[in-house]
């Protein structure tokens, strides 16, 4: 019952964290937005009977390197005519993902699933280890589908926003998860 309460929560506060607060003044404030992601993140945690070592340090991670970093220009699943390729440079990762992906799959579908997965693997495994979680461990490959299918969707015309409703089934999702 804590996983589902927890993922409703992350949901909301993911919607909340991704737009404009819900246009609520002191939720736009992205201070307060990430003490609130750190604060919610500890509370689950300690519920759960994690010690404090894991409960700050796995919050510190979610929400410093899991929901805090930019997507870069990946995570609209090679929607922008002209992707702005100092954005994917942007990540210290790249270089290696690069060198795997073929030249002219390079800034397309494919090579965004892999950097969404990447982007959100490393601190997943990272949370994982931490909270001995395996679980938590494939939130990357989970959350780049999640973004994968919404963005085809919005191919398909079946949505207008599929930013909005995959960063809120993202949060659910991680949430339950991150309680598991």
């Amino acid at each position: 019952m804590l996983s589902v309460l927890y993922g409703c929560w992350m949901a909301l506060w993911r919607r909340a964290f991704g737009s404009d607060g819900f246009g609520i003044p002191v939720l736009k404030i992205r201070a307060v937005q990430h003490i609130i992601g750190f604060l919610g993140a500890c509370i689950a945690l300690w519920v759960c009977g994690y010690n404090w070592f894991q409960i700050v340090t796995c919050s510190a991670v979610l929400q410093g390197l899991f929901w805090a970093r930019g997507h870069g220009e990946f995570f609209d699943f090679a929607h922008s005519l002209n992707p702005d390729v100092s954005r994917y440079e942007s990540v210290w990762w790249w270089k290696y993902v690069k060198k795997y992906i073929p030249d002219e799959m390079l800034y397309g579908y494919s090579c965004d699933f892999v950097c969404m997965t990447v982007r959100y693997s490393l601190p997943a495994i990272l949370m994982g280890f931490v909270l001995f979680n395996i679980p938590l461990m494939l939130a990357g490959l989970v959350l780049s589908g999640v973004y994968a299918f919404f963005w085809a969707c919005y191919d398909l015309r079946w949505t207008e926003v599929p930013t909005k409703i995959a960063e809120a089934i993202s949060g659910f999702l991680v949430g339950i998860l991150l309680t598991l």
